[in-house]
């Protein structure tokens, strides 16, 4: 009698364990899985074209493309382009002999790029971007009276820091200014796409 009690204590005992572990397994596969941390690394393509235009007319368009990685914003992706430029410089030495010598100097295109997350999708992309070119004005414009007698190019420099909040796939114009010399106009575009 006492065994027959002891094995039916069992089997109700087993059942409840059973029902139990059912139900515990019902309620996980119920939860949601787990939201990727806000913080995790996104890779990120940006690319950036710089162009100039003479009114309607676009004289130039240099396109960058760059990878940046969306962490907390504080490891930078950099860019630098360029090439040294001799610049002709004349001495005068005793009994008025002339020496030609050169002074070299850069030219070209930096850039340093920060990414971080984000609410909503954005992405906070963070853009220093400087520019230095070689300038030989036609004779028509307003500059070219300052280099007409020398022969010597002009140095033409751009700068400009911004922060752009963008989504995949969004293209923003986040420059669009005048020369005031030689009145073209200098535009910078931004296309942002997530890597998947």
């Amino acid at each position: 009698m006492r065994s027959r009690t002891v094995t039916r204590a069992f089997k109700i005992m087993t059942a409840a364990l059973a029902v139990l572990t059912t139900a515990t397994l019902v309620a996980q596969d119920a939860q949601p899985a787990a939201p990727s941390r806000p913080g995790s690394p996104v890779s990120l393509k940006l690319s950036l074209v710089f162009s100039r235009y003479q009114g309607e007319k676009k004289i130039s368009s240099v396109p960058h493309t760059l990878w940046a990685t969306a962490t907390d914003g504080r490891t930078p992706t950099t860019l630098r382009l360029g090439t040294q430029i001799p610049v002709p410089t004349t001495i005068f030495g005793k009994e008025g002999e002339k020496t030609q010598s050169y002074n070299y100097r850069d030219v070209g295109t930096n850039i340093d790029v920060n990414a971080s997350n984000a609410q909503d999708g954005f992405y906070k992309i963070q853009i220093t971007i400087t520019d230095s070119s070689v300038y030989y004005p036609d004779q028509s414009e307003t500059a070219a009276r300052t280099v007409a007698s020398t022969g010597a190019p002009a140095f033409r420099n751009f700068n400009s820091s911004f922060t752009l909040m963008m989504k995949d796939g969004q293209t923003a114009q986040s420059t669009a200014v005048t020369d005031p010399v030689s009145g073209q106009t200098i535009k910078l575009d931004a296309t942002l796409n997530v890597q998947k």
